[in-house]
């Protein structure tokens, strides 16, 4: 029995060797797949840098109004911002009210499209758009934002005045003006629009990096609340073969003080009936896609809708529709809407409506009833009002501990070297709204650019097979 023991007794500890090594190689294996899987956490972890664009715009420029000296000093600061990066920029002079505005505008030059050369999809293989590999030459997306506001300092002291004076009591007599409501002389414009222009800015940082296959074009419109004068000025700039070239106008406006984040195709879009036209829908699709495949909700806290009210609409061209997917907002997109050109809107607000007719908010938090929700455009849109208002956890927890907020300056050196690889509980402990919205967005914009048209690879890409 001793005999045979011991080769038994080398068997078991033979394979309990070979079960320990391979357990080993398993749970390296386990470690290394999970810190893949951990990876995707630095996805639109930038720091803190558009968020320091926009409050750098407000604190230095809080009223731009169109045609306004304030207003063309941010275009130069702009202009400058883009050169930074290394970019030529154009400065598209036009007059509105007889003052003169300018359009800030610089193009990222692509690496190019080219048609693939496998097609598993045959009827996408006889896309128009992939017929002829000249018309690949050049595509174009457009992101832009105007980056007036719709007041001078001047304008919003004379209406505080106005409204102040028409306050009385039921006979004729003055009263005090309620002390909780903002003034117009206190806004500076967080929401209408520098926040997205801090979005632009980031991107562009992104894409100046790494150009994408598309040539982009940043574009600041000045005007905007000049009936988007500078967005029709550059859409009437442009001839029939450019607007040929141009895959998609993105256009963000008022993207932080409303409840939710919204992305809206054009209303060139919409066809009679449940019917739309897909083609001009495509790159609203592709923005929901790089929101949904990059989990920004569970890893960022980040959540972008899209219009669902599904009620009926009588829209003008058209007939009876679907109010689903686009909005009757007009902004700086509307030019190019017009021309057939396929649009991408972002806003922020609460398109969750019960019938057409009702108002769509931009909030309907309690703390805006004395605007009905709308906040851009009055006193509530103030930076020191909103980022005292829509504070990250750990500025809460300052607050509740010492009785104040923490700075709202950006974020340090240290903060922005760990955000990335932050578990999602901090970084949202850490994180404002502000940053939040604008990188995500950021993000988004920069894959939307990355995504090549179907049936084409970029050039210098290898075609998976």
């Amino acid at each position: 029995m001793k005999t045979t023991s011991c080769p038994k007794r080398f068997f078991s500890l033979l394979l309990l060797g070979f079960f320990l090594l391979t357990q080993g190689f398993a749970l390296s294996s386990c470690s290394v797949i999970q810190r893949a899987e951990r990876a995707p956490l630095t996805v639109a972890r930038y720091g803190g840098g558009g968020r320091k664009s926009s409050l750098d715009i407000v604190q230095n420029f809080p009223f731009r109004a169109p045609g306004s000296p304030e207003e063309r000093a941010l275009a130069d600061w702009l202009k400058a911002e883009l050169e930074r990066l290394g970019l030529q920029v154009e400065m598209q002079s036009f007059q509105v009210g007889g003052k003169s505005s300018q359009n800030v505008l610089a193009t990222i030059k692509g690496k190019g499209l080219k048609p693939a050369e496998s097609q598993e999809d045959e009827q996408m293989a006889k896309s128009a758009e992939m017929q002829h590999p000249a018309d690949l030459e050049g595509r174009r997306i457009i992101l832009g934002a105007h980056y007036d506001t719709l007041y001078s300092r001047a304008q919003a002291e004379e209406k505080d005045q106005e409204a102040q004076a028409a306050e009385v009591d039921e006979e004729g007599n003055p009263v005090a003006s309620d002390p909780n409501l903002p003034k117009l002389a206190q806004s500076d414009g967080i929401d209408d629009n520098a926040a997205a222009l801090g979005v632009l800015l980031q991107t562009a940082r992104l894409l100046a990096a790494r150009p994408a296959a598309y040539d982009v074009t940043i574009a600041f419109f000045g005007a905007g609340h000049a009936d988007f004068a500078g967005a029709q000025f550059a859409a009437d700039q442009l001839s029939p073969a450019e607007r040929g070239k141009i895959d998609a106008l993105v256009v963000l406006d008022s993207i932080y003080a409303g409840d939710k984040v919204y992305a809206h195709a054009g209303q060139n879009s919409v066809e009679s009936g449940e019917k739309k036209k897909y083609a001009l829908r495509r790159k609203l699709y592709e923005c929901t896609d790089v929101y949904y495949d990059n989990l920004l909700l569970t890893r960022n806290g980040f959540a972008l809708y899209t219009n669902q009210a599904g009620c009926e609409k009588d829209l003008a061209g058209v007939g009876n529709c679907i109010y689903r997917e686009w909005t009757e907002k007009r902004s700086d997109h509307s030019p190019f809407d017009q021309l057939g050109i396929p649009v991408v809107f972002f806003d922020s607000g609460d398109y969750d409506i019960e019938q057409c007719d009702s108002p769509v908010k931009e909030s309907n938090d309690p703390f805006f009833a004395s605007v009905n929700g709308m906040i851009a455009g009055n006193g509530f849109d103030s930076s020191d009002r909103l980022l005292n208002y829509f504070v990250s956890e750990k500025q809460q927890k300052n607050r509740d501990r010492f009785g104040r907020s923490e700075e709202t300056s950006p974020l340090s050196e240290e903060r922005q070297s760990v955000a990335a690889e932050s578990s999602q509980d901090d970084y949202l402990s850490e994180a404002d709204r502000l940053e939040i919205r604008i990188n995500n967005l950021a993000f988004i914009l920069e894959q939307l650019c990355r995504n090549v048209p179907p049936g084409t690879v970029a050039k210098g890409a290898k075609e998976l097979s």
